[in-house]
């Protein structure tokens, strides 16, 4: 095959042969340019899946029931009842020895809670541990322990259903 820069020029003038030469863009440059753009948007897409999309689908199917529509955000079911998201459990007060609280989950199952001097303890407005009473609905937020015990941080009691 012949080096195309060895023939000579037909006109002789290099910008008349250049104008001649069609204009625009080719078929393959539209073809490259729609792939590359599907490429960049599929990329882009899994970036913002990746920042702002749920990690786990949603299990909550008990969480209306138990607050009423609104459950804490973050919130898990634990294994043996109640929500356990940021910490913290919800039931009913079983009974309240000292600065330790029983909660008994939606399940049956008993939670210890305990509490400190630090714990707000929130009624229609905040109150003290010993404004709580055994039968009541409360929810509790705090740092579950190894043992199972959650350190409360606030407890709030919640409205009853009746």
């Amino acid at each position: 095959m012949s080096n195309p820069l060895d023939q000579p020029l037909e006109s002789g003038d290099i910008t008349a042969e250049l104008r001649e030469r069609k204009g625009g863009l080719g078929r393959t440059t539209v073809v490259l340019g729609a792939a590359v753009l599907a490429v960049v948007a599929f990329v882009g897409g899994v970036f913002v899946q990746k920042s702002f999309g749920a990690g786990q689908p949603p299990s909550r199917q008990n969480a209306a029931r138990q607050f009423n529509g609104t459950p804490p955000s973050g919130a898990q079911q634990r294994p043996n009842g109640g929500f356990q998201g940021r910490g913290g459990t919800t039931g009913t007060i079983e009974r309240i020895e000292g600065t330790t609280v029983y909660v008994k989950t939606p399940n049956g199952q008993e939670v210890k809670v305990s509490t400190s001097d630090t714990t707000k303890v929130q009624l229609t407005t905040e109150g003290k541990l010993t404004d709580l009473k055994a039968g009541e609905q409360v929810v509790v937020q705090g740092q579950p322990g190894q043992d199972g015990t959650v350190t409360a941080q606030t407890l709030t009691q919640r409205p009853s259903n009746g």
